[in-house]
Order: structure tokens, then C-alpha cells, then sequence
């Protein structure tokens, strides 16, 4: 278990370093203007479908798949397992080819607010980005199937091409512009679907052979689809929570979007690397402390974690505030220049400050699943998106497009209040 840990947070440095060499020429050769506002907003909406889906499916398939697996035969898993592949194949592509086919609408609904040129943007970027959806769909299933079998560290692996083939193609043709970012965005999410395939493969699944019957496949996805709904709306809310502020900063004219959605990226890096790494081995901890009623255990946790996540964070907003701008500029340059670098280091800045909230958020999380409290998950995404969508209101006249990093960090504070409040008087004064 540890060894595994160790490669997967190995992986996950590996594929944040791809994705900030990508984002390094991304930034030199588009900068903060109408082209990156367009690409930021053409892949909100596909981004979070794809989101959702991902979230319902690895609910409802990993209990249904173990559960088939200790009472069925390896044939019958390996039949239900094609099932799933062909059904989200056959509904990704439903989905990329509605969205292809709306994409006037959808281009209108999403840059209503946008300069001309950002619409543009949005206009030639959007058809491309349908396509992710049905990629996401079955690279998703096939992570989900690799993990099922003990080989999530090739799923792991796979991002790590994925950004290193789109920031070879930036290198290689910088000229091609948007157009290039787009290509590079879709092969590279494609070659990533195509390593999961391979990996599939190479434990000795047949992509080719029989399906379950009618009967047993309706009865499974049924379950599925049943199990999935119980953290639907959480999903559905978590991923509004992230698309909502790109549509917002449309309104502030060009340049808006991408600074927010660099500076967003470059937050998100650090939350992978802080968070992510380490929350399996925190809900490990956490069920086996919940399972002996250790209730001392896990305050002495959540003690330890508070301290840290405020130190942590305290340090990463201070070097952000003393060399965030300066070294944007001196890392991106080309056509990312000072004002730009200013701009985005500011938004990242804001979204800095949230990061303790953020990182004992997820403390709070994984400590609701070990509990099997899976409803507190959505309580604590809908507690987030109110106070969101009340902050962006109350301060967007005052703070411009910045409001909505500031929108997002007091989200966060306020998401973990909630969840410090359920824990005060569910977990610890019953206890």
C-alpha cells in the first residue's frame, strides 16, 4: 500500500510538472487575451459534464464490479466491464455530438457577456472541445477498470503524455496559435485514453467478445445509476462551484478569463501536490480510527492538521504576495508581460489565501466518507456554492473580476465552517 502511494504521488508530480511546462508555453504564446479567454471558456462546459459523469460512475461501478466479482465468474466480469466501456463510449459520444450541434446556442449562452472578440474566440475553440467529453468518458472508465485491477499507476501515468505532447506541439509551432492550443488539447487527451487502453489491454482485457445479457445489464447499471445518485447533487454542485467564475470574469473584458484561469491553474497545482497525494492515506487513517471509535485519535488529526494546513498555507500566501508577479514574468515572458503577470499574480494571491481552508476542507471530507456520511458532501458543496454565488454579489461592483477569487476563497472559509459545525455537534459531542 505504501509503495503504491509512493509511485502515485511520484505520477502526480510528474504530471503536474508536464502540465506547467504546457502552461509555460501556453503563456508565452497566447498571454492573457481574447484567444486564451475564448479556450478557457470553450472547455467549461465539457469539463464539468465530464466531471459529473466521473463522479456518479466511480460511485455506482467500483461496489457493483466487487460485488459481481465475488459472485460472479470472471466471464460475467469481464462481460459487465465491456458494458461499461461501450455505454459511456456510445453516451460520450451522444453528448459531444449534442454539443456539436448546439454549439451556436451554447456559444451565445457562454460568451453573453464577452467582448466580440472573446466570441469569436469561443466560437472556432468550442466544436473542439466537444470532443473531450467522449474522451474523458472512456479514458475515465478505463482509469476506473485499470485502478479495479491494481494497475492505477499506468492511469497515473497517463496525464504525464498527455501534457508533454501538448507542450510539444506549442513548442514546435507556436504560430499555429489557438488552433494549436485546441489540437493539442484533444490529442493530447486522446493519446492519454489510448495508454489506458493499452494498459487495459495488457491485463488481459478483450476489448471484442460477449456482453451480459439485456437482463443482468439493466439490472447493473441500475444499481449503478442508483448508488451514483446518492452523490449527484455534490457532484453536480462541486463542478458548478468551478465553472461558474470562468463565465463570470467573461463580463470583465479581454483578458479577464485567462488571467483567472492561469491563476487558477497554478492554485490547482498546488492543491494536487498538497492535497490530493495524501487524501487516500488520510481516509485510511480515518476509517480505521472511526472502526475502534478512537475519537481522541482523530481530534488529536484534525489538531494536527489544522496547525499544519494554517502554516502551509500562511508561507504559500506570502511567497505568492512577495514573488508571485516577478516570477511570472521572468518564467513566461514572450507575450505574457508585466501587466499580465500583475494581473494573474494578484488572482492567484486571493485564491492563495483560501488554501488552509482548502486543504482542512478536505480533512473534514475524507473524515465524513470514513464515517459513511456521503450526504455531508454535498451539504459541504452546497454550503460552498451559496456562499460563492453571495460573495460574488456582494462584492463584484466593488472588486471588478478579482471578486471572484476573492468569491471563491470566502466559499471555501465558509464550506469549512459548516463542516466544523456538523463534526462539533454530530461527531464530537455525541462521542
Amino acid at each position: 500500500m505504501k509503495k503504491q502511494l509512493v509511485i502515485i504521488s511520484l505520477l502526480t508530480i510528474a504530471s503536474q510538472l508536464a502540465a506547467f511546462v504546457k502552461l509555460w508555453f501556453t503563456a508565452r504564446t497566447l498571454g492573457v487575451g481574447p484567444e486564451m479567454d475564448g479556450y478557457n471558456l470553450s472547455i467549461v462546459l465539457p469539463t464539468m459534464v465530464a466531471g459529473v459523469a466521473a463522479g456518479v460512475l466511480q460511485t455506482g461501478l467500483f461496489p457493483v464490479r466487487a460485488k459481481l466479482n465475488v459472485a460472479g465468474s470472471a466471464s460475467d466480469v469481464l462481460a459487465f466491464e465491456r458494458s461499461v466501456l461501450l455505454g459511456m463510449a456510445v453516451l460520450g459520444s451522444a453528448v459531444s455530438l449534442l454539443l456539436v450541434i448546439t454549439s451556436p446556442i451554447m456559444v451565445d449562452a457562454l460568451a453573453a457577456s464577452a467582448p466580440p472578440s472573446v466570441r469569436s474566440s469561443l466560437g472556432f475553440a468550442y466544436p473542439f472541445a466537444a470532443a473531450l467529453v467522449m474522451l474523458n468518458f472512456v479514458g475515465d472508465s478505463c482509469g476506473y477498470l485499470l485502478a479495479m485491477r491494481d494497475r492505477f499507476a499506468i492511469a497515473a501515468a497517463a496525464p504525464v503524455a498527455n501534457g508533454v505532447l501538448g507542450a510539444f506541439l506549442l513548442a514546435a509551432w507556436p504560430e499555429g496559435g489557438l488552433f494549436n492550443l485546441v489540437a493539442g488539447t484533444v490529442l493530447g487527451l486522446t493519446l492519454q485514453v489510448c495508454i489506458c487502453v493499452w494498459g487495459l489491454k495488457s491485463t488481459g482485457f478483450t476489448f471484442i467478445g460477449n456482453l451480459p445479457i439485456w437482463k443482468n445489464t439493466k439490472e447493473s447499471w441500475q444499481e449503478m445509476l442508483s448508488l451514483g445518485g446518492w452523490i449527484l447533487p455534490g457532484v453536480v454542485v462541486s463542478n458548478l462551484v468551478v465553472s461558474l467564475p470562468p463565465l463570470w470574469a467573461a463580463q470583465y473584458g479581454e483578458g479577464a478569463v485567462s488571467a483567472f484561469g492561469y491563476a487558477y491553474r497554478l492554485h490547482s497545482a498546488a492543491l494536487q501536490l498538497l492535497v490530493i497525494a495524501c487524501s487516500t492515506l488520510i481516509l485510511a487513517r480515518f476509517s480505521d480510527l472511526i472502526a475502534r471509535h478512537d475519537t481522541v485519535a482523530v481530534r488529536a488529526i484534525l489538531i494536527k492538521a489544522t496547525f499544519l494546513s494554517t502554516a502551509i498555507g500562511v508561507f504559500y500566501a506570502f511567497i505568492v504576495w512577495l514573488a508571485g508577479a516577478v516570477s511570472l514574468e521572468w518564467l513566461f515572458s514572450g507575450r505574457f508581460d508585466g501587466d499580465a503577470a500583475a494581473r494573474v499574480s494578484f488572482h492567484w494571491l486571493l485564491l492563495s489565501v483560501g488554501l488552509p481552508f482548502v486543504m482542512l476542507g478536505n480533512v473534514f471530507a475524507k473524515l465524513f466518507q470514513a464515517q459513511r456520511r456521503p450526504m455531508m458532501m454535498s451539504v459541504l458543496a452546497i454550503s460552498s456554492l451559496c456562499m460563492l454565488y453571495l460573495a460574488y454579489l456582494l462584492l463584484g461592483s466593488q472588486f471588478g473580476e478579482f471578486s471572484i477569487a476573492l468569491a471563491m476563497t470566502l466559499a471555501s472559509c465558509f464550506s469549512l465552517f459548516v463542516g466544523f459545525l456538523v463534526l462539533r455537534y454530530s461527531f464530537f459531542t455525541r462521542s
